[in-house]
């Protein structure tokens, strides 16, 4: 019996010391998490962060604006850390930021529940060729003749909309707040990466070839991925593939409501899409003339 008992205590003892190591082993991580952010956030200066355009309006049970400082634009950078990496990608870490470079430059919609205290549950990135000569696109795409000629650009990115919010009012306000930056930057062209949440050959193949029956693709401004970003046996598979009705159906079902909302107002999709296995996904990327677009949109979205 003393036997037994000896054995139930050490067994209990080990349990304990076990469960302490593993809590203090979370522990660390998340304090290394939480460094790792501070030290992004400071060499990336976000606590020096200026918008280059401000507005805000209120709709409903939202608040839609730019960010306007430092903290405002760490929290979209949250929301895109959570979306991007802790959803799309399965990254199994409780604290982070999605930030790069860019981030700095350009501004930065942010759609705000005020349900929530305030919580950030969509936004956008706005790069304007008023402000900057740099581009996110650049780096997945040889640009070719997009930029050539006269006119503001303004280059869309980075959006993502919390998951429970991801509906046809979000999405509506976010074309709000961009017709508003339009109207204040005067932007002629809009373009960026429409993003499709896949890297399966057949399936990438599928949706160009769905794009393509429906007139969506512009081959004339000569944009094509990089070598790094080029997916490879993409073009041979395109022209051997034929969609039947339900594989079209289905196809329509996986394109991103925001991809959809671009091409509904006569978007064109330049090209080949670049494999982005960071992110798991392939990169459509998607312009539109302002002067193109349905001539209800801009009274639909005006503020």
């Amino acid at each position: 019996m003393f036997e037994a008992a000896s054995d139930f205590i050490i067994r209990d003892f080990f349990f304990e010391k076990s469960v302490f190591v593993r809590k203090t082993i979370e522990n660390m991580k998340s304090v290394f998490q939480k460094l790792d952010t501070k030290l992004q956030l400071h060499r990336h200066k976000v606590r020096d962060f200026k918008p280059n355009i401000t507005f805000e309006f209120e709709r409903g049970d939202y608040l839609v604006k730019t960010a306007q400082n430092g903290d405002e634009l760490e929290a979209c950078l949250r929301l895109r850390f959570d979306v991007f990496h802790r959803e799309f990608m399965e990254v199994e870490q409780e604290h982070g930021v999605d930030i790069d470079k860019l981030d700095f430059i350009c501004d930065h919609l942010m759609i705000i529940d005020r349900r929530s205290e305030a919580k950030v549950i969509g936004t956008y990135r706005l790069n304007c060729t008023k402000f900057t000569s740099e581009y996110y696109s650049a780096g997945e795409f040889n640009l070719g003749s997009l930029l050539d000629g006269e006119g503001v650009k303004l280059e869309l990115g980075r959006a993502c909309i919390e998951k429970d919010f991801r509906n046809g009012v979000v999405i509506t306000l976010l074309w709000r707040a961009i017709a508003q930056y339009l109207i204040a930057t005067e932007s002629t062209i809009l373009f960026g990466c429409a993003s499709v949440k896949t890297i399966d050959l057949i399936e990438t193949a599928s949706v160009y070839k769905y794009l393509e029956k429906r007139g969506h693709i512009d081959l004339s401004k000569g944009v094509y991925p990089t070598k790094k970003f080029l997916f490879p046996q993409l073009s041979e598979t395109i022209k051997n593939l034929v969609l039947t009705e339900d594989q079209e159906k289905k196809i329509e079902t996986e394109i991103p409501a925001l991809f959809k909302s671009y091409l509904r107002m006569n978007a064109k999709v330049l090209g080949e899409p670049a494999l982005d296995k960071d992110f798991s996904c392939v990169d459509f990327l998607t312009v539109l003339k302002v002067s193109d677009l349905n001539p209800l949109f801009m009274k639909k979205y005006k503020v």
